[in-house]
């Protein structure tokens, strides 16, 4: 009973091992063979005046950015707010050094547009390792009537 048991743990430690050896993990950004990388940016759009969340402003990301052919290249994408002012929008394809500018504006001329500019570092509590993903979830923007 007691050799049973032992290898039942030698088992358990041999699959836990094999396990963990096969979790991908990307490599280090500044190696010119990395993963790409992707920025997932969400916040909230409110009327400065009263704090009401805005719906339907539209929000872009244009990152700037080293690709895997180590060419600087930019490129934009677009979301717009859900009925509680929230979004969501992410960026991908980079390697390295990603520098982004995230806008919203009011499609309707109601409200004026603002803009926030972001440095992506490749250390710090925004980057998970594992998923090769940097977050970034305090982007809100307050918007005033024109």
């Amino acid at each position: 009973m007691k050799l049973n048991f032992i290898n039942r743990i030698m088992l358990l430690s041999a699959s836990i091992a094999a396990l963990s050896c096969s979790m991908e993990v990307p490599q280090n950004p500044e190696s010119p063979d990395s993963d790409f990388y992707t920025i997932v940016v969400s916040g909230t759009a409110s009327d400065k005046e009263n704090g009401t969340p805005l719906e339907g402003i539209r929000i872009s990301i244009q990152t700037n950015g080293i690709t895997s052919s180590d060419k600087r290249e930019s490129r934009t994408s677009t979301t717009f707010t859900d009925n509680r002012g929230f979004f969501t929008i992410t960026a991908d394809g980079f390697v390295r050094q990603i520098s982004c500018t995230i806008t919203a504006e009011d499609n309707s001329g109601i409200y004026g547009s603002a803009r926030q500019d972001l440095n992506i570092s490749w250390s710090g509590t925004s980057f998970d390792e594992y998923t090769g993903y940097f977050y970034v979830n305090d982007c809100d923007f307050y918007l005033e009537k024109q």
